[in-house]
This record gives C-alpha cells, structure tokens and sequence, in this order.
C-alpha cells in the first residue's frame, strides 16, 4: 500500500499535524508500506526524520487545500491510492474534489468542515465521540477516541531509569506562546530539583531558553532531541500542552499536568485523564498549586498515570493502518 500524507509545519502553526501523522507513517513503514509526504514548509531537523525512515517527503508550492492544490495532488497520485490530510486550511471543496478518486483519510480536531467527504475520519480526543460526525460525515469510517491516539514507536518502549525524579517541560515543536520558559521559571522558584526543558526542531525562541539554563543549573535543555521518550523516562511529572504529548505521556505510564494553550484544545478541559488548566488568556491561576499537589502526592500520581495509560495504550496506529487498509474504491 502507498500512502501519501498532505499536512503543513512551521514555526507559526507548529508541528502537532506533522508529528501524530508522522507516527501513522512510522508505522506504515515497519508494516512494509510505502509513505510519501507532500508538505509546503517544514524545518530540516522533521526532513531528516522522514529521511530516517526511508520516507520520501515532496515540496509542494500551492497552499493546502486549495484548487490548485487539488490540481497538484491528482498530477502525482495515482486514481486508488490513499490520501491522508491534516490541516485546518482544508475546506470540504477539497475533499469533494478527490472523493471519487483516491481514499481519502482526514484528521479531525473541530469537526467545524461540513461536509466531511471522507472514507476514514481519525479524532483521538477525549471528546470525540461527542462531536456530530455521524451527520457532517455519515458515510465515512469513524476513528474516534484515545484508542486510535497516534504514538510513536518510541513511547512505547522502556528506558533505564535515571537516579532520580524529574519535572519535564514540553510545548510541542514550536510552543508559539513561549509556555516553555514560562514553566520552567516558576518550577524553578518552587524549588524542583531538576527540570527537563523539551524544545522542538521549530521553536521559536531557544536562545531564552539557552540563557534560562545557564542561569539555573537545575535546569536542563534538550533541542530537537532524537529521542524525546528517552528524555522523559523517570520523570515525576510532565507539563506539557493539552493534545498530542498528553497522549504519548499517557502511553509511557506518566503522570501529566496539562495546559489548554490554544482555542483548538479547548475539548481536553472537558474529558481528559489528566489534570488540566486553561492558558488560553495568559499564566493559569493554581499552576503552582496543581504542581505542589501532584508532586508531593506519588499515589495521586499514579492513579492519573495508571488511568491515562488504559484509555491510551500507544496501539492507536496499529488500529488506523487496519481500517484504512480494509478500505477500497
């Protein structure tokens, strides 16, 4: 099976899409699959990661989801091959426009493009199950819930254990809010003992967080890591923003403070296994509180972690690739 993946990254919108479909794409390759990702802007360090995996990744000029956007995927793909897109910029126009012609996978947070011409629709969040798909998308087959959450390889593996407990900070590829330094400034004044700041191949401001840890030696920065489970093995506690790190915390049996950062993470204050606050208008009101709680309380910790880690056991891409592969034109 040939998959092509049409999504975007960069420092403005981030690399939450390209990430959890590069986790279906990981898997597709160790199932033998062919992957090629079709993509308009995307930081060298993401590049290499295709490259590892034996990934091709072609550079588009037209912006998604436009006609000729459209026009540019029906002169490289071939009628009957699958389609998996994800991005916001994607109306229905497009998806009419392919319906007939190749099989069509989105991801869906918003369940806002109606309608939603589509042969597979994946939503991982906690809510999804509540949004109107059977009526914006009657026809399509529906992956809804933390059972299909996208997780990379690496988080479902063990990691030596370090000597000692830590705090890790993580706000996905390019944290455009700059809730990274933020985090750690305050865990750093209640006195965490060491604190793991995670930074992304697109973020953009690591020269802040360069001169942060300098000035504090219990912090640590890991830029762009290869490994990212491997830096957060051991860890106490994670704070991290509401989505995709949530579920790859969840399937490392860890606990997780969440924040909701962005308007299009709203649904996890509603339905999450975690802990959460609402960033959306600034510093949230009792981080510090939630924090003192969470790390003083190790039995609180592991019920969250042990509760987080039945919804998502990190099998989620196994079960995408089986339902995308049971479908035919």
């Amino acid at each position: 099976m040939r998959i092509w993946v049409r999504t975007e990254a960069s420092t403005r919108i981030g690399l939450g899409h390209f990430m959890r479909c590069y986790a279906l794409a990981e898997e597709a390759r160790m199932q033998g699959h062919e992957v090629v990702f079709l993509i308009n802007d995307i930081a060298e360090a993401a590049i290499q990661r295709l490259l590892n995996l034996g990934i091709r990744c072609r550079h588009l000029d037209t912006s998604i989801g436009t006609p000729q956007d459209v026009a540019a995927l029906r002169a490289v793909i071939a009628p009957g091959e699958v389609i998996v897109s994800d991005s916001y910029a994607i109306g229905p126009d497009y998806y009419n426009d392919l319906y007939t012609d190749y099989i069509l996978v989105a991801m869906d947070d918003l369940a806002v493009v109606r309608p939603l011409n589509v042969h597979l629709l994946i939503n991982a969040a906690p809510s999804a199950e509540t949004r109107p798909y059977d009526q914006i998308a009657p026809y399509a087959v529906k992956c809804l819930g933390p059972a299909y959450a996208l997780i990379r390889h690496e988080f479902r593996q063990t990691y030596p254990l370090p000597p000692r407990g830590h705090v890790s900070v993580m706000f996905g590829g390019s944290d455009p809010y700059g809730f990274t330094a933020r985090c750690a400034e305050a865990l750093a004044d209640m006195g965490a003992a060491e604190i793991r700041l995670i930074a992304g191949p697109a973020h953009n401001d690591v020269d802040s967080l360069r001169a942060l840890c300098a000035g504090r030696e219990e912090c640590r920065l890991y830029l762009s890591p290869d490994n990212v489970a491997e830096v957060l093995s051991g860890a106490t506690l994670v704070v991290t923003a509401a989505g995709g790190s949530l579920n790859e915390v969840a399937a490392m049996k860890l606990c997780a403070l969440g924040l909701v950062v962005a308007d299009n993470q709203a649904s996890w204050l509603l339905s999450s296994p975690f802990p959460m606050l609402d960033a959306r208008n600034g510093w949230p009101e009792g981080f510090e509180a939630t924090v003192c709680t969470l790390l003083d309380r190790p039995d609180v910790r592991s019920s969250i972690a042990m509760r987080a880690h039945a919804q998502i056991d990190g099998r989620g891409c196994e079960r995408v690739l089986s339902a995308i592969a049971s479908l035919t034109l």
